[in-house]
């Protein structure tokens, strides 16, 4: 670059974080504006793979992630009686891709982040309500009364994005804005999450190895089923998740949805707390374990708008996918990738150039963001739907999918490993050769 970018980051999350890491590599210079008075890592745990841990060697932060995390070889799928109805495998990632599948726990994860990050450059209680635009830039107002002028705006700030929320309203009264877009967020899953507090490994004997299989038990009727993911230092994740149809869901749940807070938490804990865990005991074994829990609602949602002018969204603020595939997080950063690279590229910052570098970065991630969504959601289905169609489908998924079916889907998903351009590249281990890194983006003079 010809002169150095401005950019206010809004939302400190992964996606806003891991771009952070990115800018520090550039002469981008940065801020992050965070709405809470501290950055808290809710749920339970995430994963990264090959596709997004090329970038993080890259940003020398690949061995902090494999010091708290586990490697995962398979999902493990069990009934209400715990006999075994189905396995993933997974233990070929590693030699598809050239890296693990990893599980971490939340906070393990922002810590690996904010470690290379200056304190100075993120601002908390920073509730953004309005953005302008101008030819001088975008300024982003907050609820304490500042302002921040910079040259464009990323908003990483969730699925309810206030910037996604401030651009739409800009549109709609330009008649712009698609209806799809103008359409409230759906939801489809419900979810309690927690982390149990160290457990001693002769009573859990799956915390004595140094890998992570997901033990999921799916029961036969209760409309809920349940993730075990073992972690570092002898504590096990969990999730209970249950599909909710749209538009109807508190039908035949047992518990009010729409509730939230410790007491809804403690309500949902009560209703699903009767089932085996597949190591002994029940659930609530774990639950009564487990120092703190999350009642949450899982949204899923794909919007076709991702810019405006000088304000361009990340993350779950342009797609909310479910977590059932476990992609979110890996979106996240390959977009931070995808457009970190487009700005460093960029010779000077004029509206002309900002609107091709979010065009180009629209066309490079929305069909991989779209699917995503599907493979989620798919994943979801066969896991959460319930009754004799649904029965019928795990039965031909768990027990007739060929190995070089499922070799087959990982091969094409782990092909996308892209790096920073501007940063010396890693050796690619995977047996898979990666696709071509998209070309630089060419600006007519």
């Amino acid at each position: 670059m010809s002169s150095s970018l401005t950019v206010t980051i809004v939302g400190g999350g992964i996606g806003g974080l891991a771009l952070a890491n990115m800018f520090e590599k550039t002469n981008i210079n940065y801020i992050i504006l965070e709405k809470a008075t501290r950055i808290r890592a809710l749920g339970s745990s995430l994963g990264l793979d090959a596709t997004s841990l090329p970038v993080m060697e890259q940003l020398g932060l690949l061995n902090d992630f494999y010091e708290v995390s586990n490697p995962v070889r398979h999902f493990n799928f069990y009934n209400d009686q715990l006999k075994p109805i189905g396995r993933v495998d997974f233990s070929d990632l590693e030699e598809i891709g050239g890296y693990p599948a990893i599980i971490l726990d939340r906070p393990a994860f922002y810590n690996v982040l904010l470690k290379n990050l200056p304190k100075h450059k993120i601002l908390y209680n920073k509730r953004v309500l309005s953005i302008t635009q101008g030819e001088d830039g975008a300024v982003a107002k907050c609820a304490d009364g500042s302002a921040y002028l910079s040259d464009i705006i990323i908003g990483a700030d969730g699925a309810y994005s206030a910037v996604r929320q401030n651009i739409y309203k800009s549109l709609k009264q330009k008649g712009k804005l698609p209806a799809s877009d103008d359409k409230p967020l759906g939801y489809n899953q419900h979810c309690l999450v927690g982390i149990s507090e160290p457990l001693d490994p002769e009573q859990y004997p799956v915390l004595k190895n140094d890998f992570a299989d997901f033990e999921v038990v799916i029961p036969k009727t209760d409309p809920f089923y349940a993730i075990y993911m073992p972690l570092p230092n002898n504590r096990i994740s969990w999730a209970v998740i249950q599909n909710v149809p749209r538009g109807n869901a508190e039908k035949g749940a047992g518990f009010r949805f729409s509730e939230w807070g410790p007491e809804a938490s403690k309500e949902m804990a009560d209703f699903v707390r009767h089932q085996p865990n597949p190591f002994q005991g029940t659930l609530g074994d774990i639950i009564d374990r487990s120092p703190e829990i999350s009642k949450i609602m899982l949204e899923e949602k794909l919007f076709e708008t991702w810019y405006e002018d000088r304000v361009v969204l990340l993350g779950d603020a342009c797609h909310k996918v479910v977590p059932s595939a476990g992609l979110g997080a890996n979106l996240a950063i390959l977009e931070g990738v995808y457009l970190c690279n487009l700005l460093v590229d960029m010779p000077e910052v004029t509206q002309k150039n900002i609107t091709k570098v979010f065009e180009t970065y629209y066309a490079q991630r929305m069909l991989a963001a779209k699917a995503g969504l599907s493979k989620s959601r798919q994943f979801g289905k066969v896991m959460g739907d319930r009754g004799p169609v649904s029965q019928f489908v795990r039965k031909i998924f768990f027990g007739y999918m060929p190995a070089k079916l499922a070799r087959k889907s990982n091969e094409q998903r782990l092909q996308c490993r892209p790096q920073l351009h501007f940063l010396p590249q890693v050796p690619d281990r995977g047996s898979i050769k990666p696709l071509p890194q998209e070309p630089r983006l060419v600006f007519n003079a």
